[in-house]
């Protein structure tokens, strides 16, 4: 869903994509996916405690808004990956395309072995919407920190954030990259399934598969 930031948060200034893909040190690949694909990069709210009068937290210092403009119909994650390795703080994405928009953001911490290190765990995102969508208010929170759950927990699966035995954003988070690695795991097994013509080895694997997708059924049950 699109929130309604508040107007005294709005930074509004352009950024040069240069100076995101050279502080990152990004390949010459990579600059030419951002030329390409991107047309510009707005550095839209600054979600701060001067802005929205919420407290900062060692995890949460600060959280930025990005609107990225398409010339393409996606965007390659690799790009949003540059752009979070070189700014140090959570980001949420607004990825603009015509008149449609979508939501993307990644679960960023800091390192616990690093200083200065920020460590950039599953994207989450939402599906295209309308970019004339009515907007709600920005979640209620006590601090910056609570602030950004609630907008990572807005792109998550439903099963995942409704389910009563998971409490915190990391236990969350670790949820979801194992029921993306079980759908891996799953996928694989079906096409190795649908090759085999042995019997035998058909009936094993089917065996993987519904061990497999009891597991994935435990993880997503609300």
């Amino acid at each position: 869903m699109l929130f309604d930031y508040p107007t005294k948060a709005r930074f509004g200034r352009k950024i040069p994509k240069s100076k995101l893909y050279e502080n990152a040190s990004a390949n010459t690949k990579l600059k030419d996916k951002f030329v390409n694909q991107i047309e510009k990069i707005v550095w839209q709210y600054k979600l701060a405690p001067n802005t929205l009068n919420l407290d900062a937290t060692n995890k949460v210092p600060e959280i930025q808004v990005f609107d990225i403009f398409l010339k393409t119909k996606e965007v390659d994650q690799a790009l949003l990956e540059v752009i979070d390795k070189a700014i140090p703080l959570p980001i949420i994405f607004q990825i603009h395309k015509g008149n449609k928009v979508k939501i993307k953001a990644a679960y960023k911490r800091p390192s616990e072995s690093a200083n200065n290190k920020w460590v950039i765990e599953s994207y989450f995102e939402s599906e295209w919407l309308d970019k004339d969508v009515v907007k709600q208010p920005m979640p209620q929170a006590l601090d910056l920190g609570k602030l950004y759950e609630q907008l990572l927990k807005s792109l998550m699966p439903v099963e995942v954030t409704s389910s009563k035995t998971t409490q915190t954003l990391d236990e969350q988070v670790g949820i979801i990259n194992q029921i993306n690695s079980l759908q891996k795991e799953l996928d694989k097994l079906n096409s190795k399934y649908k090759k085999e013509k042995q019997r035998n080895r058909q009936f094993e694997i089917n065996k993987q598969i519904k061990l497999k997708q009891k597991e994935l059924n435990q993880l997503t049950k609300a």
